[in-house]
């Protein structure tokens, strides 16, 4: 059950948003809750985004707010359409990585609508702390998973920054993801695909390029849906690969809670 008090998204990270009914009471709530207040420019980062305090009489939150949208063929891709398309196929994959985040109009300009954790460190800080999971082993399955993904959106492999982790829970987030989907049919060179969990090797083996499609064709161009298809196949070849090499129960596991 979500705490409906001030203060809700002072504990979202703790909440596991893989929960369907959950995860849409907080679309909802960033889709029509009241605009209390919006904080230009505070929020840092590359394209400045928004702080919105939004209420709807039962609960109240901040979320971060991006509407730059320059896709491709742009020179410098930016665009808050890479943001909703990661988080539709974090959905799809059933994964847990993403905050929510919904379309929304803010002071007459259409962008995406995030749900703003707090009670979180990024992974720099956590390292520059040295701060230890207290299981290690699930902390290490998480940012496998962190790895697939990424490899699969083709975005930058283990950005420390955009790694946030709970600090009641150690759940990890993976957040940013405004220049991703580049239409390039091959995985990152530099982000080798070590392990995956069952659960996310069957969710890609089982991914219909079909509902892919209709589900990203509103956010990404049909070179970016068909590259994103090709590193799909490229990944579950490669995992296979691993599991013939190395074997089945050192490539893949079951997720674990923190």
């Amino acid at each position: 059950m979500m705490a409906m008090v001030w203060g809700f998204f002072m504990v979202a990270s703790d909440y596991l948003f893989g929960d369907q009914k959950e995860r849409e009471q907080l679309e909802n709530f960033l889709s029509k809750a009241r605009v209390v207040r919006v904080s230009k420019g505070q929020a840092g980062g590359r394209t400045a985004p928004w702080v919105v305090s939004l209420d709807d009489g039962r609960m109240k939150g901040r979320a971060i707010f991006k509407y730059v949208h320059r896709p491709r063929p742009a020179m410098i891709p930016d665009s808050y359409f890479y943001e909703l398309a990661a988080y539709e196929l974090n959905k799809l994959l059933d994964l847990e990585l993403m905050p929510p985040v919904v379309v929304r109009k803010l002071d007459g300009r259409s962008g995406s609508l995030q749900v703003m954790l707090t009670g979180v460190i990024t992974e720099a800080q956590r390292q520059r702390k040295g701060l230890n999971p207290p299981d290690e082993e699930a902390f290490q399955q998480a940012l496998a998973e962190v790895v697939v993904f990424e490899n699969l959106v083709y975005d930058q492999c283990l950005d420390q920054d955009d790694i946030l982790i709970s600090m009641n829970t150690w759940q990890v987030w993976r957040i940013d993801f405004s220049e991703s989907f580049a239409p390039v049919p091959e995985l990152l060179t530099d982000c080798p695909i070590r392990r995956c969990s069952r659960e996310l090797f069957n969710s890609l083996s089982r991914l219909d390029p079909g509902l892919l499609t209709n589900k990203l064709k509103p956010y990404l161009s049909e070179q970016e849906i068909e590259a994103l298809l090709e590193r799909k196949d490229l990944i579950i070849a490669a995992i296979k690969k691993l599991i013939e090499e190395q074997g089945e129960e050192a490539i893949l596991f079951t997720r674990k809670k923190n």
